[in-house]
């Protein structure tokens, strides 16, 4: 009985020792600083790709498919020549309103639907592939 009088008394000295001690014993507030931002930081890492890891299983894998030319040379196993084909590309026109108004001669204008002109008209120019019809073999 002595000795579980004893061992219980020793563990709450011990627990009370601890909760009474003063803090400055623990050491300088940023004395572990930059281990914990590193700390920090390696997890954030660790959960980003964790999490992409599983992101990329529900999305649906992009498979790269070789296009069917060599730049340059046109489609493999076909015949031709590169040629530079013009285009023209229209102006586009937008309707909108213009309210009633007075001219510069003074005289009323009443308000009406008018066409502007919002892109002009151009040319444009690309290289286009043009295969020969008769190929020799």
């Amino acid at each position: 009985m002595k000795t579980k009088m004893l061992l219980i008394s020793l563990v709450i000295a011990s627990f009370a020792s601890a909760l009474v001690s003063s803090s400055a014993l623990a050491g300088s507030k940023q004395r572990h600083r930059w281990e914990g931002v590193a700390i920090g930081l390696g997890a954030a890492i660790l959960g980003h790709a964790i999490y992409q890891s599983h992101k990329a299983e529900q999305e649906p894998q992009v498979v790269y498919v070789e296009p069917e030319y060599r730049h340059g040379h046109g489609p493999k196993h076909r015949h031709g020549h590169w040629e530079w084909q013009e285009t023209w590309i229209p102006p586009t026109y937008e309707r909108v309103w213009n309210p009633g108004h007075y001219n510069r001669k003074g005289h009323w204008v009443p308000g009406h639907w008018m066409e502007v002109e919002t892109s002009d008209g151009h040319w444009t120019r690309e290289r286009v592939w043009v295969a020969n019809s008769r190929a020799p073999y």
